[in-house]
């Protein structure tokens, strides 16, 4: 749950109000950003990392919770402790980025550019595009999980992470995907990655919270009513 916050407070911080974010593909754009506006991307690679270290957490937490689930939900626990890692190494990459990028173009601007594409191709498109994809997989393993125990109105969430699962997958696949889709297949993946993915997060831990502590109380009581009253002499 808190990962989620914490993801969606990422984007968040980094398209704050007043924050003229630009192409992010745009060099130019991008330290004329980092230049105005840097604290936003710190604390936006801050959010990430702390995302991704929670995450990681959260993973490995409800698989226990969920320790009789099927093998290929075991198997995807561990793409969900990859996205974690992924993310958080995203975020170590943008917080680093905000003194060092600017440092390089102070001595060159032509290097500032080629730093600051490094990190946009290093840590957005490959570590954090990676994690997407890994954490939609485990979303939708913990959607099915859900919905084999009856709990099917939170599992409908996972129509948020299989829409960017999807689409990352096709633009993988085909490289003229990215240019022959319609605009609306863009900006439903950035809706599901952005803002459906990390409310998943939240929509499955709270269900999960609920759910653990229905069964504490179920507990309790039958063993409240296993133990033996006062015994007759």
């Amino acid at each position: 749950m808190a990962s989620g916050i914490a993801l969606a407070a990422a984007s968040i911080l980094e398209f704050a109000p007043g924050a003229i974010r630009g192409d992010g593909d745009n060099p130019e754009d991008s330290l004329n950003y980092l230049a105005q506006f840097g604290d936003f991307y710190l604390y936006s690679g801050l959010a990430l990392a702390l995302g991704g270290i929670l995450l990681v957490v959260a993973v490995i937490g409800i698989y226990r919770m969920l320790s009789a689930a099927s093998l290929a939900f075991t198997a995807s626990s561990a793409f969900g402790v990859l996205a974690g890692g992924f993310v958080a190494a995203t975020g170590v990459m943008r917080m680093q980025a905000t003194g060092t990028v600017p440092h390089i173009e102070s001595l060159s601007e032509a290097w500032g550019q080629a730093a600051y594409l490094a990190v946009q191709m290093a840590g957005t498109q490959g570590l954090l595009s990676t994690g997407v994809i890994a954490l939609a997989g485990w979303l939708v393993a913990v959607a099915l999980v859900l919905a084999r125990h009856r709990l099917r109105v939170p599992a409908l969430l996972a129509v948020f992470p299989a829409t960017a699962l999807l689409v990352l997958v096709s633009d993988l696949i085909f490289p003229s995907f990215a240019d022959n889709a319609p605009d609306y297949i863009f900006l439903a993946y950035v809706a599901a990655a952005i803002l459906g993915m990390p409310a998943c997060c939240v929509g499955f831990g709270i269900t999960l919270l609920f759910h653990r502590v229905r069964q504490r109380l179920v507990y309790s009581g039958e063993k409240s009513q296993a133990l033996p009253g006062t015994r007759e002499r």
